[in-house]
């Protein structure tokens, strides 16, 4: 299926292609999205945000 990367930290540019991915196949099969993020090994702050998009916020004054 994939392979977890073994280095985690921050890939710039790449923006973890494979982890999203798999992501996105496991939601398609039905697999609920703490489960999906649990498996592919990321937040699941960030398979919502790859699910649904980024929604931005805006600070108050700005």
């Amino acid at each position: 299926m994939f392979e977890i990367r073994g280095d985690r930290r921050p890939q710039g540019p790449k923006k973890l292609r494979a982890e999203r991915q798999a992501y996105l196949d496991l939601v398609a099969r039905g697999v609920s999205t703490s489960e999906a993020c649990r498996l592919v090994g990321i937040n699941r702050r960030t398979g919502h945000r790859w699910r649904y998009g980024r929604t931005s916020q805006m600070k108050a004054g700005q």
